[in-house]
């Protein structure tokens, strides 16, 4: 006697979707990591353009004067 071939079927579906949500949750845990740091660089490069072109600014005027 064992296990119904029915329930059989139920139990590895089921182990198979679980296996792929634990997977589909550990991809997108690490591309949203990566997505913060993308975020953070971005906000990096963003102050430093802004500091570039204020510097530049500055100097143009106190050339100018």
């Amino acid at each position: 006697m064992g296990i119904n071939p029915i329930r059989r079927d139920n139990i590895m579906q089921n182990m198979a979707l679980e296996a792929n949500a634990l997977e589909h949750e550990r991809k997108r845990a690490a591309s949203e990591q990566k997505a913060k740091g993308k975020q953070r660089t971005g906000k990096i490069v963003f102050f430093v353009l802004l500091v570039v072109l204020f510097v530049t600014v500055i100097a143009y005027v106190m050339y100018h004067i």
